[in-house]
């Protein structure tokens, strides 16, 4: 019979997963002959054989693919027979960067039982890994991804490794971090800047953890400070050197047995748990938790996750509580540290105990922190797991850069219609921080060899992002506003480009009118918006001072609705001095720009009834006050909407004056906490419906950080839908400002495609 050949190209995620091992088992069991190669569009296959063989080969290459393998597209090549006699693995190709690195996977079950089995050759190794786990973004440096390409380029395997490495039966055939005890990087501990000499580096670390001490780790992407969940000095001693008062710490936990002894856990959370990503899960607090109450003061969820490398599996072995705090080592408003010699010298205040490895970190990676909401994924933090796996796009964004914002930075760059999202950065107040956003754009543009041409910013003037972006070499630049960025990262992660009617709540944003915008409704498509309504302005009495002292905007609130008599009268912790101070302030508009924000409706609210009146960290007069709420209060408040240059208000004034009547008639906090979600739900919900029969629409999508509360989303997604509206939310990215970055690349894109 006469044998036919042909060409594949396979992209999507196809390195790093064991791909080029399967496609050679499957072309040894079909009998066919060729190559597979990993090239820069992702990899390549020449097959020869009949031709039923090699149309069965494309079958099973769609259905019986490698577990953390997508396969995105099968691009066929005109083909030349060649008379190949086997079938080989052959050297990587240098060509243009297509196809998508891999990201960062939890360790997998093989290698568990490896890791603590007494008869293999990886007994108790800490950094061990195979074709289907292990580090990937973390050590990249440049694609296709090959050994020599990584940052276990300068550790030779031994001939073990080496063998298993070309052996294409074996699980590690071609796995880049392939590693062992004689050949790979070594786990060591530090003291005081010393090397401990050990044998069981681990063990130190887990005796002092066990004796009260706090220990920084080095993981995938960066150090943790880890420190005995169960114990509350440790923990209080914690917050002391992190000036980290009440922000929640998240939890490593032994296995899901535990977990859900400390969490009342759904399927879905159970199920992200358990994953390849292993994110962080917020999930709510079982009440007979053995948890210290200082890991997530003063809220009800906690933050929980499995162990996701060896190292942290053997020391959860070896420590007494199998709850662990595993926080980002990082000095406040930077990023995590992940260098061996870095992290030694910024968080000796911290600990003198470091437990580290020498497998160099490349790019860092915060932990991914996840919520589930009326059982749908929503993203808090997208980093460790799922960078850099790219967002799909229902336009060419080709080109397009995205700086984000200043507050939970990251940034994007288009690939024809593919948007990759970079790793959390975070809050760029610092210089450590500004200096590793341009270290992390460098590297994240060479790793995918992509130029750019065009480069989108947020409107604000003072944010230093885009002062970053303006200095970008690109002679197109564009302004994109804030909660327009928002709608569109909804739209674009949900692959839709129409107009629908957004709902953007947050804290912050810089709005046209030169006003902070933060509860606006939009008629929004990937282009342009036009807002349609808006909450009421209200003065914000020291600007960002007020943000981290929310009982200002409770007094600004107040202003609005008593006499001044009244105002001064009502007890927020002011002085008479302080109050004629905030008084004259909002009467001028002295240092008091007017604010339509979400987010600062509930600080206002959490510190007028008593709840929140100094925040320590973004969003904790929110969270406070969502935690406390009765969830069987069915009560509402009264509001005001009217019209104003063709604008609808969302007046809150009645909402104020109803919670002061219950604080007068001693209702408790959490009945009124109740009131004020549902009043919220029942206003988001009927202006949505409104607008959206108004302008006949049946899509409806909600963006920003307000949504990341469960309360908010739950109810007005359920009165929406329950009206025949469907809701859309950003997917696969966050719904705060991490995801303005996609939300920018999209509105730039559509603007210079016309």
């Amino acid at each position: 019979m006469a044998k036919s050949s042909v060409d594949l190209v396979v992209k999507g995620i196809v390195q790093g997963v064991g791909f080029r091992p399967f496609v050679f088992r499957l072309a040894k069991e079909l009998k066919l002959n060729g190559y597979v190669t990993n090239s820069g569009e992702g990899v390549e296959i020449h097959l020869e054989g009949e031709e039923s063989s090699i149309d069965e080969f494309v079958l099973r290459l769609k259905k019986d693919k490698p577990p953390r393998a997508r396969i995105d597209e099968i691009v066929e090549k005109d083909s030349t027979l060649m008379n190949l006699s086997s079938f080989q693995v052959i050297a990587s190709k240098e060509t243009k960067v297509s196809t998508i690195p891999p990201p960062d996977i939890a360790i997998c079950n093989d290698c568990k039982n490896e890791l603590l089995s007494k008869n293999d050759r990886r007994y108790l190794y800490p950094l061990i890994s195979c074709m289907n786990c292990g580090p990937r973004f973390t050590i990249i440096k440049s694609l296709p991804y090959d050994r020599s390409r990584t940052t276990l380029s300068k550790f030779k395997l031994c001939k073990d490794c080496e063998a298993e490495y070309f052996n294409p039966t074996n699980r590690r055939f071609r796995a880049e971090p392939i590693s062992c005890w004689v050949c790979g990087p070594k786990v060591s501990f530090v003291e005081n800047g010393k090397i401990v000499k050990s044998e069981d580096p681990i063990g130190i670390a887990a005796e002092l953890i066990n004796k009260g001490e706090i220990v920084a780790i080095k993981g995938i992407g960066g150090f943790h400070l880890a420190a005995d969940a169960t114990n509350g000095n440790t923990l209080k001693m914690l917050r002391a050197l992190k000036n980290r008062h009440f922000k929640p710490f998240a939890v490593m936990v032994k296995n899901i047995d535990f977990a859900r002894k400390v969490a009342y856990l759904s399927e879905e959370e159970e199920r992200i748990l358990l994953g390849q990503e292993a994110p962080i899960v917020l999930a709510k607090k079982r009440e007979d938790s053995p948890i210290s109450e200082f890991v997530s003061p003063k809220i009800n969820t906690i933050g929980i996750f499995l162990p996701y490398t060896g190292i942290h599996i053997l020391l959860l072995e070896k420590t007494s509580s199998p709850y662990l705090v595993m926080t980002s080592a990082n000095p406040k408003d930077e990023v995590i540290s992940y260098k061996n010699e870095d992290a030694i010298k910024k968080l000796s205040s911290f600990t003198s105990h470091f437990l580290i490895h020498n497998r160099d970190i490349y790019n860092f990676a915060d932990d991914s922190v996840v919520r589930v909401v009326d059982g749908l994924e929503i993203l808090v933090r997208r980093s460790r797991g799922y960078v850099p796996v790219p967002i799909p796009t229902p336009i060419n964004v080709d080109k397009v850069f995205g700086i984000g914002g200043d507050l939970k930075n990251t940034f994007a760059i288009g690939k024809e219609k593919e948007v990759f999202i970079s790793q959390h950065i975070g809050d760029l107040s610092s210089y450590s921080t500004q200096r590793e956003l341009k270290i992390s754009i460098r590297k994240f543009l060479k790793l995918l060899k992509q130029d750019v041409k065009v480069v989108a910013f947020d409107m604000h003037p003072d944010y230093y992002s885009r002062s970053v972006a303006e200095g970008m070499k690109s002679n197109i630049k564009v302004e994109v506003q804030h909660h327009h960025a928002h709608i569109a990262a909804a739209l674009a992660s949900n692959n839709l480009n129409e107009d629908v009617i957004g709902v953007a709540c947050d804290g912050t944003g810089y709005g046209t009118d030169g006003n902070v915008w933060g509860f606006e409704f939009l008629l929004s498509n990937l282009k342009s918006f036009r807002r349609l309504a808006h909450l009421k302005y209200f003065r914000l009495p020291g600007g960002d001072k007020a943000v981290v002292e929310p009982r200002r905007f409770a007094f600004s609130l107040l202003y609005e609705v008593l006499d001044k008599e009244s105002l001064f009268n009502f007890d927020l912790g002011f002085s008479e001095k302080e109050k004629e101070f905030l008084y004259g302030m909002i009467r001028s508009g002295t240092n008091s720009p007017m604010v339509s924000s979400c987010g600062r409706l509930f600080d206002g609210i959490s510190a007028l009834i008593g709840v929140c009146s100094f925040s320590t960290y973004e969003g904790e007069a929110a969270m406070e006050l969502e935690s406390i709420a009765d969830q069987n209060e069915e009560g509402s408040y009264l509001y005001d909407v009217s019209f104003k240059n063709s604008e609808i208000i969302l007046d809150p004034s009645k909402l104020v004056v109803d919670v002061i009547h219950d604080l007068r008639n001693s209702i408790p906090k959490s009945k009124i906490s109740a009131r004020f979600h549902n009043t919220l739900v029942k206003a988001i919900s009927e202006l949505s419906l409104y607008l959206a029969d108004e302008y006949k629409l049946k899509k409806v999508a909600l963006s920003g950080g307000s949504f990341l509360n469960e309360i908010l989303v739950k109810g007005v997604r359920r009165n929406l839908m329950s009206k025949g509206i469907n809701v859309i939310l950003p997917r696969g990215v966050s719904v705060n400002d991490s995801c303005l970055s996609l939300g920018q690349v999209v509105v730039a894109s559509s603007r210079e495609a016309n």
